[in-house]
């Protein structure tokens, strides 16, 4: 590298905001040239380059502008200048405007801008500052501008940005959306196969590659969360998405209405669990630390040759320094839910009609905390409504990414669909309540000869009616009923047959 000890030394910046101002020789390389040229003329060479591209988001624009004024704070005293193209190369906002203005006074560091030269007197000053402010207003209607622009395209019919399994095509100067011919039919099996077949979104993923339906010719895999987005996008309904609200579309749908609800019922809430572990999916805790208990599946190779497969439970915090190193056969945890399950029968007839009648009692009374959790559900609901509609507007002003974006979408939309489950279900009237109850007391009764020859749904259900919670401890796994099943498991049966109650 060249000594320039002896030379003046600049900081310079240069900015694209879009591709027209890049095809109009403002591209970075443009900029990079006409700077270096301007310190050479000035007897002087630029040691630091901050370049921000068309491409950059907001956040990233906010993040290099940072570095910028601080670089200057740090080197203020061998620093000759800063420089910029034009002012509205600098700041695209009055605030970093003055900002700068504030950086060049209390560090003693001049501003220049070689295709916008002004003199240092107040008429410059006040001719540079009239420049930001027009640079800021074209950002801000360049905004509206966008945001009037989706608008339109929102209200005559058309998605925003690119869906897949559609495609844009101009027709006599129109912008018509149609079914991408390659794309298309991969979106409609996937619903075909998911709304129809007990899967997984794992075994989605594997099955599809089995039959050789492709997400990209660079990912042959689709992985999850594109699933699950696609799978919980309204838009394959021929409906238009726009602050948080859908709308009627201009193009014709990919899925029937009903093969989309279907999947929207299979999701439920259960679909990121991983397959065929039965205890896992957040059904226990670790009784150490309270985290999240997983599975494992293990391979064992006998000397024989013979390769036996086992599923271990430990906390997903296992491996931590200091954590105990518990972990259980799946054979073992097994057991220990068996035995619960067996204290829970009744063998006395009038105990039994007893049992029967208080669950209806209590799904009268519950009634109440029922209202008061469905007007909780409709007020997170709203919640998440609004952060949807921020989310959008923060991602039309440029303010996050797309990747970004696309991951706090899918977040939201998750949990949109979990509270719309849960409202479904807290629209139950008290009978319904008590009918469910009841089908699920009658359930207890042979819950062990069930249990036995029931597959991973069946027991998926049966967990997720009957358990509470459930503590991974050392040698035991501590497991709390849900009501009214605890006062089974409390031996009401024992105490009752015993004349201790009426």
């Amino acid at each position: 590298m060249n000594d320039t000890s002896h030379q003046k030394q600049f900081v310079a910046w240069a900015r694209v905001s879009s591709i027209r101002q890049k095809k109009e020789g403002f591209s970075l390389e443009d900029q990079e040239q006409r700077l270096d040229d301007f310190a050479k003329r000035l007897d002087g060479v630029v040691v630091k380059l901050f370049k921000i591209a068309e491409t950059a988001s907001k956040r990233e624009e906010r993040t290099t502008f940072r570095e910028f004024t601080t670089y200057v704070k740090r080197n203020s005293l061998r620093l000759a200048g800063m420089l910029f193209v034009k002012v509205d190369r600098a700041a695209r906002n009055i605030r970093d405007w003055a900002e700068l203005e504030e950086l060049s006074e209390s560090s003693d560091v001049p501003l220049f801008f070689p295709d916008q030269p002004s003199a240092e007197t107040p008429a410059g000053r006040m001719q540079r500052r009239m420049s930001a402010v027009f640079a800021s207003y074209q950002t801000d209607q360049q905004a509206t501008d966008i945001r009037a622009g989706q608008k339109r395209r929102v209200e005559s019919g058309l998605p925003l940005g690119r869906q897949y399994g559609y495609r844009l095509v101009r027709v006599n100067g129109r912008s018509l959306v149609e079914h991408d011919p390659i794309q298309s039919p991969k979106v409609r099996r996937i619903f075909e196969l998911y709304a129809h077949q007990p899967l997984t979104l794992y075994e989605l993923i594997d099955l599809l590659a089995r039959q050789g339906v492709p997400y990209t010719d660079r990912q042959p895999r689709f992985d999850k969360s594109v699933l699950y987005r696609i799978l919980t996008n309204r838009v394959y309904l021929g409906e238009v998405g726009y602050q948080g609200q859908w709308y009627p579309g201009t193009f014709a749908p990919l899925v029937e209405r009903e093969t989309f609800q279907l999947a929207q019922d299979r999701l439920g809430g259960r679909v990121m669990h991983k397959p065929q572990i039965t205890f896992a999916g957040q059904l226990m805790r670790c009784g150490h630390c309270g985290h999240v208990v997983t599975g494992e599946k293990k391979r064992k190779k006998s000397p024989d040759g013979t390769v036996r497969h086992y599923t271990y439970y430990r906390c997903t915090h296992y491996h931590t320094p200091g954590h105990p190193r518990v972990r259980m056969t799946e054979m073992e945890v097994d057991r220990q839910f068996v035995a619960v399950f067996a204290d829970l029968r009744i063998d006395d007839p009038a105990i039994r009609q007893w049992f029967t009648d208080v669950i209806r009692t209590t799904a009268h009374h519950g009634q109440r905390d029922n209202d008061a959790r469905k007007t909780d559900l409709l007020r997170q609901q709203q919640q998440v409504d609004l952060k949807l509609k921020t989310l959008l507007d923060l991602r039309m002003e440029n303010e996050i990414g797309a990747d970004e974006y696309a991951a706090k979408r899918a977040e939201l939309r998750e949990r949109q669909s979990a509270i719309r489950l849960q409202l479904e279900v807290s629209d139950l009237d008290a009978e319904q309540i008590a009918d469910r109850a009841l089908a699920a007391f009658e359930l207890s009764q042979s819950l062990v000869q069930r249990w036995v020859k029931a597959d991973y749904t069946a027991k998926r259900t049966i967990l997720e009616i009957m358990v509470k919670s459930a503590l991974l401890n050392s040698e035991n796994i501590e497991i709390s009923l849900k009501k009214p099943f605890d006062v089974l498991s409390n031996g009401l049966s024992k105490t009752l047959s015993g004349g201790g109650g009426n």
